[in-house]
């Protein structure tokens, strides 16, 4: 370890490593998983955004960006990562299983691609802009953008699945 680096900082980089790891390994083949659980991982990931903006926030108080550029900066991610959830969504593989409420859903690069970039982007202001607002602002757009994806994608999955259904008649 280098005499400069610092541990907290090398302990966060190490949890996002294994994050990635574990989203690219989990998109990049094909997943059988229930109705149910398929709205668990946005839920854990909005959960996990929520807790790093609020984290930020508290962490640095005296660079703290107003409650209403943190809701502009969140709602402009947001609103821009729908377009991508509903490609996303539309270009995902969905086949109906012979249990109802059960998919499969085909491998994706993208889902990965968009979530590690989301947080490599973050941290990579972060390191260039030193903790300054427009950081912190642009960094938790792009994890509104992430999240707004994900959720939007797994909707666009959800509606497919469901005419898949009702064509086989099981509902």
């Amino acid at each position: 370890m280098a005499p400069h680096a610092n541990p907290q900082v090398l302990n966060t980089l190490a949890i996002y490593a294994l994050l990635a790891v574990f989203l690219i390994w989990r998109y990049s083949r094909p997943m059988r998983l229930t109705v149910t659980r398929m709205f668990v991982m946005p839920g854990i990931l909005l959960a996990l955004t929520a807790l790093a903006i609020w984290g930020d926030r508290y962490e640095h108080l005296h660079h703290a960006q107003p409650p209403t550029a943190l809701a502009l900066s969140l709602a402009v991610g947001a609103v821009a990562g729908i377009p991508f959830g509903i490609l996303r969504g539309m270009h995902t593989t969905v086949k109906a299983t012979d249990r109802p409420g059960v998919m499969y859903l085909g491998p994706s690069w993208v889902v990965p691609a968009i979530l590690v970039g989301a947080y490599a982007l973050r941290i990579g202001l972060r390191i260039a802009f030193s903790q300054t607002p427009f950081a912190a602002l642009v960094g938790n757009g792009v994890l509104a953008l992430a999240v707004a994806t994900l959720i939007t994608s797994y909707y666009v999955i959800y509606k497919k699945y469901r005419a898949l259904e009702h064509q086989a008649g099981q509902i």
